[in-house]
């Protein structure tokens, strides 16, 4: 081996010698490695011969469900063709008479202990019925526990609205229809206990083929899949999941760690319904269709052609079981099959899996493995004599060096590097020399990053790859209330509420590689945790950097308390106006409307125009809470525009008129100034409305009495833009508010404001929508000269009107249409 020099020039012996003697230990290891090979081996056949047995109990399963919908399909032909369905038929053939009704209910007594007969003599039937075409039971027989009882008249239900109704009754004559599995619903509510039922159901027709209705019969699966599990044995185990990947039946097996669990109530439980997709990725990816056409030991489990219901010819045929599949991984060894209730309905099926944990299937190789652990404890016995003698010589001053650099983390001076094995001529005493002068390098660059950490005002602090807190400013201090000792080299899980801390190494690894960027774009909200265990909700930004190759976060943060005290304060207050407010104001407009309908001519004048006022005033109070709300479904994004052409100059007129009784509350008269030609525009009429009627409203409130408001509107052609005017002529706004004018929430001043109205709403609102109209709204004022509100926005030119109007004009009625009207 060449000689290998330092920094100084110093020769160094190669430390490349002693471990050989590490080379002569992994010889030994590989006895090890022989001996789990042959666990291996013999891991292998037991998984394939448990595959077999898999396989051979999901087709009995499959096989076992099969029989059941198929038993259920041949009663449903059964029950369509029994003398009681053309009995029915016939009697209502019959005049409307004592005898027909009577004969009618001697057929449907029939019918009912068929029903009752067939309930009896197959236990997994829950319910037996025939509905009519109108969609209404005629006759309805359940199993309440072990009884069989016929539903009283009066008791039965409409059922037109279900969807498996309204598709039977829409199904060509001989169908047998399949329906998903489900909740057991009475009047509409899930039925308590829970009980999973499916349905399957066909139309009953006459022999001259006059349509009666449907029978339907429930099965309850929730017994079926019940009894299934009698066909397993231990230690395998089974799930039933539908399309959707909602649990039919949970398995024993927890997906998190293959364990068991006490799931007694699984099968009749909603809380079973549980993410199968989530719990099994490996076998989820079998509730996707099969488009190769084939599988893995396919077989075909499909009803023969002598089945109830069962053709070629384009009717429903009985459930068939497409292929199974093999699926093994860490955990378990499971076989899965898919169930589709029809063949001409592919999206409905159920996903039966049997699974067997590997935990369980290989007990037997633990006599092996104890003997191939007992034989790797002696090895590592060994090992550990050498790597003792080579630590003391050569790992204890590393050690030395790793404490002495964490000392240097958490503030300590760069002497402290300095550690005993400096000088010596190998590699290490190489490596120390070198750390020591990396570390003097680096001081000089700290002290400036401290400097401008210390300074800022907002909480900063950076992390490593592995979450150790690297650097904190004097912010994160204050806000925290540990000490930078107590933080400086601590997990940052530390500051993190329960639920970011069980997910924080995760989300290092999945963002710990890769080029500088920024790992939390915009930032985030998120809630940390106080050294006395409050909570505080922060603004979180981070950034991801390398620095020599290390990854190292930065987070800024930025505390939210004040703000969502903000937010808070503005929910309640819209929650309040929401419910508070518009359901005292409904009622008392409709008592108002009830009173004008009912008894308005028999009021003196005097007290209708007061009724008027009335009216006029709950539908004001309605639009001042409406503003309200669509503050917020602004600020949502979600406030929605209605955009049309029509004329500026009618339409100015229409809004004084509407608020002239506004204006005479307050003493106010209002002036119109409008050129005698038209203007069009494209907007929102009501909205514009809207925008307009409160500018109108503030200039009223501010105007002195017998004051005066002038709304004008011009035009200015060459710059294709049109300028609307509110102006009064009080004491204009006050310098010192109009910055915030437009402000939520803004009061000039609260004493005059409440005096006069308002919320300070109006005019954040008006702003906005005058923004979606590609418009502004903006204002002029002079301190006791009064203030002048304008709205400006674009011209919609001639050729375009005509075309508008065409657009938004409604279709003219066909001159038959005229002639018959005529």
């Amino acid at each position: 081996m060449e000689p290998i020099s330092d920094k100084q020039g110093n020769h160094t012996r190669s430390i490349f010698a002693p471990f050989l003697v590490i080379a002569v230990g992994l010889v030994l290891c590989t006895s090890v490695f022989v001996g789990f090979w042959q666990i291996w081996q013999n891991e292998k056949a037991n998984i394939a011969y448990e595959d077999e047995r898999l396989q051979f109990a999901v087709q009995r399963l499959s096989q076992d469900l099969k029989t059941v919908v198929e038993d259920a399909a041949r009663s449903v032909a059964m029950l369509g063709g029994t003398p009681p369905i053309q009995g029915i038929l016939n009697a209502r053939k019959e005049p409307l008479h004592e005898k027909a009704v009577a004969e009618e209910v001697v057929w449907k007594d029939r019918l009912a202990q068929i029903f009752l007969s067939l309930a009896d003599s197959e236990r997994n039937l829950l319910q037996v019925r025939l509905i009519g075409m109108d969609g209404r039971e005629m006759i309805r027989v359940n199993r309440v526990g072990e009884q069989i009882v016929r539903v009283e008249e009066a008791l039965l239900q409409d059922k037109s609205r279900r969807a498996y109704v309204s598709q039977t009754l829409q199904s060509p004559k001989g169908r047998i229809s399949y329906f998903g599995i489900d909740h057991n619903r009475e009047l509409g509510l899930i039925e308590e206990p829970h009980i999973f039922v499916m349905r399957v159901a066909t139309r009953v027709w006459g022999a001259g083929d006059e349509p009666l209705g449907m029978i339907i019969v429930n099965i309850n699966m929730s017994k079926v899949i019940a009894d299934l599990h009698d066909a397993i044995r231990a230690p395998q185990d089974f799930i039933l999941v539908n399309e959707q990947g909602d649990y039919l039946r949970k398995p024993t097996i927890d997906p998190a760690d293959i364990t068991s669990l006490n799931l007694s109530e699984a099968n009749n439980s909603s809380r079973a319904l549980l993410d199968f997709m989530t719990d099994f990725p490996d076998l989820a990816q079998y509730l996707a269709p099969d488009e190769s056409g084939n599988g893995e030991n396919a077989h075909d489990a499909s009803f023969s052609e002598r089945s109830v219901g069962a053709s070629r010819n384009g009717r429903a045929l009985p459930p068939s079981l497409a292929y199974t599949h093999s699926v093994r991984n860490e955990k378990y060894v499971a076989r899965t099959s898919r169930i589709h209730f029809d063949q001409l309905d592919p999206d409905h099926f159920l996903l039966a899996v049997t699974l067997t944990p590997k935990a369980q299937l290989l007990a037997q190789n633990r006599e092996m493995q104890k003997q191939v652990i007992l034989f790797t404890g002696l090895l590592t016995l060994v090992g550990a004599i050498i790597a003792f003698l080579l630590t003391h010589h050569f790992v204890k001053p590393l050690r030395k060096l790793t404490d002495a650099a964490r000392q240097l983390s958490l503030g300590a001076s760069v002497d402290s590097l300095k550690v005993d094995g400096e000088n010596r001529p190998d590699e290490i005493g190489v490596l120390l020399r070198s750390v020591y002068d990396m570390a003097s390098s680096l001081e000089e660059k700290q002290k400036s990053l401290k400097a401008i950490l210390a300074t800022a005002q907002n909480p900063i602090l950076m992390i490593n790859q592995s979450g150790l807190i690297s650097e904190v400013n004097e912010a994160t201090v204050n806000l925290f209330g540990f000490s930078r000792r107590e933080l400086i080299g601590r997990n940052i899980s530390m500051l993190m509420n329960e639920h970011d801390r069980m997910h924080h190494d995760g989300y290092l690894r999945n963002h710990g590689k890769g080029p500088v960027s920024r790992i939390c774009d915009g930032g985030c909200e998120a809630t940390a945790v106080r050294k006395d265990g409050s909570t505080i909700q922060i603004h979180l930004a981070v950034s991801k950097l390398i620095i020599k190759g290390e990854v190292y976060f930065t987070g800024i943060m930025t505390d939210l308390t004040d703000l969502k005290k903000v937010d808070r304060l503005k929910s309640e207050f819209v929650s309040t106006v929401s419910h508070e407010l518009r359901t005292p104001l409904t009622s008392i407009k409709g008592a108002l409307g009830l009173i004008r309908t009912t008894s308005a001519d028999s009021l003196p004048d005097h007290a209708r125009k007061m009724l008027d006022i009335a009216t006029s005033n709950c539908e004001r109070l309605a639009v001042l809470i409406n503003d309200i709300l669509d503050l917020e479904k602004i600020e949502a994004g979600k406030l929605s525009y209605d955009f049309e052409a029509f004329d500026v100059v009618p339409f100015l007129e229409e809004v004084l008129e509407t608020n002239r009784a506004f204006g005479k509350q307050f003493g106010v008269s209002f002036h119109l100034d409008c050129p005698a030609e038209p203007i069009w525009v494209f907007a929102d009429r009501s909205r514009m409305e809207q925008v307009v009627t409160n500018l109108i409203s503030n200039a009223v409130k501010y105007s002195p009495q017998n004051g005066l408001v002038i709304l004008s509107a011009a035009a200015d052609a060459e710059m294709g833009r049109l300028r609307i005017a509110v102006r009064d002529f009080g004491d204009g706004i006050a310098e010192e508010f109009r910055d915030r004018v437009f402000d939520k929430f803004a009061q000039a001043d609260s004493s005059d404001t409440r005096a006069r109205g308002g919320t300070g709403l109006g005019l954040a609102i008006s702003r906005e929508i005058i923004k979606a109209h590609s418009g502004s709204l903006d204002f002029e004022t002079e301190t006791g000269a009064g203030t002048t509100f304008f709205i400006n926005l674009d011209i919609l030119p001639e050729e375009k009107v005509a075309l508008q109007l065409l657009a938004d004009r409604p279709a003219s009625p066909s001159p038959a249409t005229l002639r018959a009207s005529g």
